[in-house]
Formats: structure tokens, C-alpha cells, sequence
């Protein structure tokens, strides 16, 4: 096995996506996830930024939400 080789159990318990899934935008998220993966270019996924965003804008006051707001915070980019 690969040490790029994530198992589900591992994505299962990654952090981040727990606090995705915690927003009820999982779905958005992940064909934006794909779609970057597909074309290597965040200007060729507008739809997919859009769609997510409308619905963690949506959700925005749910826990998930929250919590994701909050780790945001602690980030230095």
C-alpha cells in the first residue's frame, strides 16, 4: 500500500471532513473537491464554489458551520 493511499476509515475520521459533513454542504463540497482534482484550476470550478457556498450561506448559523468558522480563524495563510 502507498503512503498516498488514504483508506475510508482514515477519511472517515479526518477532521475536516467531519466539520463538512457537520454543515449539511457535504455533497457541494465534494464535487468542488472534484472538480479542482479534475481540472487543477479554482476559475474553472465557479459553479461548484457557487453551489457551495450558497448552502454553507444557507447553513451558516447550524453547529457545523460554526465550527468551521472558528477553525478558519486559527489558520495563518
Amino acid at each position: 500500500m502507498s503512503e498516498n493511499h488514504i483508506t475510508k476509515q482514515e477519511e472517515e475520521e479526518d477532521p475536516y471532513n467531519a466539520r463538512i459533513e457537520k454543515t449539511g454542504c457535504y455533497k457541494e463540497n465534494e464535487a468542488l473537491q472534484l472538480c479542482f482534482y479534475d481540472k487543477r484550476d479554482w476559475r474553472l470550478c465557479q459553479e461548484e464554489m457557487k453551489a457551495f457556498r450558497a448552502c454553507f450561506t444557507k447553513n451558516s448559523k447550524n453547529a457545523g458551520s460554526q465550527e468551521l468558522l472558528a477553525s478558519s480563524k486559527h489558520i495563518d495563510i
